[in-house]
């Protein structure tokens, strides 16, 4: 079943926008982690509910996919404890990014950190 990119792109559309670029061995590797990951219940569970930072004890970047649904920015986005983070959205990528375009998520940290210019 997961031989066909096609079933791969419809069965992990809530994690990725493009499920179909994980190999058949992979994807099924990443559904068996998630069903056997001990603290998942309780991850989801979670009441997030932090301190408001301000200042920030650090520059913070807030990477959020444009194709987001799990978490999607209206809902959970720039909050007023992290009001001067910045907010960058990346195109073309769902909820694990490193799936849809790994290069765009390295780049944007090495941009953010300044790795990159070093």
């Amino acid at each position: 079943m997961y031989k066909s990119a096609m079933v791969r792109r419809l069965i992990l559309r809530d994690v990725a926008w493009h499920g179909d670029r994980l190999s058949a061995d992979r994807a099924l590797e990443m559904i068996d982690e998630g069903i056997d990951c001990a603290i998942l219940a309780d991850l989801c569970a979670a009441d997030w509910q932090i301190a408001p930072l301000d200042p920030l004890p650090c520059p913070i970047t807030i990477a959020w996919g444009e194709k987001e649904t799990l978490l999607p920015v209206e809902a959970h986005g720039k909050t007023k404890r992290i009001s001067q983070a910045s907010i960058k959205t990346l195109p073309g990528v769902s909820h694990v990014p490193m799936i849809d375009n790994p290069g765009l998520v390295a780049r944007t940290i090495l941009a953010v950190t300044g790795a990159a210019k070093k």
